[in-house]
């Protein structure tokens, strides 16, 4: 709450004005998720998990089974207005997927139009984009950046550069982020060191970077 309230106090003084619906969601890899008010869903006995080095490891690797993936939702309030954007941020590292594809990032918006990405250990894609996807160097941790300003078209960037450009898709479900192992039929093994999102002012990311929320840490 305390980082949630500076957040929005902070960029209000910078722009003059505080809208009541911009918000900061943030999981720093500190702590289990559900711990911190991510909704987790299991399948199979879930993935063995540790908090290692302020990052958290999901080892899938013993069964292809298994779903461990977390969700936040905020029903009805999730979207940005004119002149804001939805950013959604992730530093992660996958060594190893066992399978074709195994980790998931799903954005979902107030209107039921969603972007889902699947992972393996060096390419991101659009799951519902044939043909949509990116390559990343395997075996590193990675910063990818979602970017939106309709919930429509967005923005995809790997380490500052841009991706992939493309488009939600109309489905049925709204007003939520989920994340981690969400794929039944590989087996994986993954750090998250982050997940964060929110809705900020436009430009978003210089002023996070000067206001001190952005954290990139060293590659590990």
């Amino acid at each position: 709450m305390i980082r949630l309230l500076c957040f929005t106090v902070i960029l209000g003084a910078a722009h003059g004005v505080t809208r009541a619906d911009q918000y900061w969601i943030a999981y720093e890899g500190n702590d289990f998720p559900e711990n911190q008010g991510w909704t987790r869903r299991t399948l199979a006995g879930g993935a063995i998990r540790t908090i290692k080095e302020g990052a958290l490891v999901i080892d899938s690797l013993s069964n292809t089974l298994i779903i461990d993936s977390y969700t936040w939702r905020r029903p009805a309030t999730f979207d940005p207005a004119p002149g804001e954007l939805f950013l959604a941020q992730w530093r992660t590292r996958i060594d190893e997927v066992r399978g074709f594809m195994d980790l998931t990032v799903i954005v979902s918006s107030d209107a039921q139009w969603e972007v889902g990405f699947e992972m393996n250990t060096d390419t991101i894609r659009s799951v519902l984009e044939p043909g949509v996807n990116s390559q990343f160097e395997p075996g590193l941790y990675h910063v990818f950046e979602f970017r939106s300003a309709d919930m429509r078209s967005y923005e995809l960037r790997i380490d500052g550069q841009i991706a992939i450009n493309g488009n939600f898709r109309p489905l049925f479900n709204s007003s939520r982020l989920a994340w981690g192992d969400g794929i039944q039929g590989a087996r994986s093994l993954s750090h998250w060191d982050y997940v964060r999102f929110g809705v900020v002012p436009e430009p978003s990311s210089a002023l996070l970077v000067s206001l001190g929320f952005m954290i990139r840490r060293d590659q590990r």
